[in-house]
């Protein structure tokens, strides 16, 4: 009887530390080059570099100028929690000081979604939805 009442209390104390760690979830990673589809009237093409460490985020997107091919790197820092990430940065040597800021969260397709909006001491320069899909690592 002894050796069955131990076995029982064994079994129990798993289960219950199962059970909770089955109730743990890490936040999404999201980790990765991703490819940016900003929609403003067209997609334009993005590139953003994520780099998730716990909560925290940092990256960079590769912004188009208003000169034909001239692509500025903006660094960026945030945070994810709960499903939903910002990252946000400020343009660096631009004429009209510029901030963006993203928000979004990981579909349960593996892409992103959200919104990037700019803005500048002239006010708003954009408020654009995007979905962006991570680039495979090649072998």
């Amino acid at each position: 009887m002894r050796n069955t009442m131990t076995t029982i209390i064994a079994v129990a104390t798993l289960a219950v530390g199962l059970a909770a760690q089955h109730g743990k979830t890490d936040p999404p990673a999201v980790t990765g080059t991703w490819n940016m589809g900003l929609q403003g009237g067209h997609v334009i093409p993005v590139a953003l570099v994520l780099n998730q460490d716990g909560g925290a985020l940092t990256g960079t997107i590769s912004m188009p100028t208003q000169r034909i091919g001239q692509i500025v790197d903006v660094a960026l820092k945030g945070e994810i929690a709960g499903g939903v990430f910002t990252l946000s940065g400020s343009v660096e040597g631009a004429s009209d000081p510029t901030t963006i800021e993203i928000t979004g969260s990981l579909t349960d397709e593996g892409m992103l979604e959200g919104r990037v909006v700019m803005s500048g001491a002239q006010g708003p320069h954009g408020d654009m939805p995007y979905t962006a899909e991570r680039l495979k690592v090649r072998k």
